[in-house]
């Protein structure tokens, strides 16, 4: 269901991109997934190709195509990941995630984050707000892994930060 939901979604997008140029649309989806084996959070954001190297490009001051996937423009990703998604615990305290290395394709890039936290704690995304003022991060979060989706969530230039209880 989640693989279905997720493809469906893309190709929707896909089709919308493919159709009209520059794409009209300026949207990341994501799926936040708690893992009970290892206690573990893992957040899968899709963001369209394009718009992420158009703002690796003018974060770094050159061009940035990410189709060559190397340590330099690993690096340069994760820069940017880290100053645009924060993740606080209940009390406010900044949470360290690991940032593993990224999936490509001409439509899309895959990053995938992961962290440790209880279930209660706040996430400020702020991805591609910058370049587009209507930029939406779409999330869908299973808080157990044996349900489907329990919260969906989404930022906007004005709305940055969610909780998850």
């Amino acid at each position: 269901m989640k693989k279905t939901l997720k493809t469906i979604l893309l190709g929707i997008l896909c089709f919308i991109f493919f159709n009209s140029g520059k794409h009209p649309m300026h949207v990341s989806t994501a799926e936040l997934i708690f893992s009970d084996v290892n206690n573990e959070w893992r957040l899968i954001k899709n963001v369209f190709t394009e718009d992420i190297e158009h703002a690796l490009s003018k974060m770094n001051g050159n061009m940035v195509k990410l189709e060559e996937i190397n340590p330099k423009n690993q690096e340069i990703l994760k820069r940017y990941i880290i100053s645009k998604i924060k993740i606080h615990n209940k009390n406010g305290k900044l949470i360290d995630y690991d940032i593993y290395p990224y999936q490509y394709s001409r439509e899309s890039v895959d990053i995938e984050i992961r962290f440790k936290s209880k279930k209660i704690f706040r996430i400020q995304d702020e991805f591609l707000f910058e370049l587009f003022k209507d930029h939406r991060n779409i999330y869908a979060i299973r808080k157990n892994p044996k349900n489907g989706f329990s919260q969906h969530e989404m930022t906007n230039i004005n709305s940055t930060i969610f909780m998850i209880q």
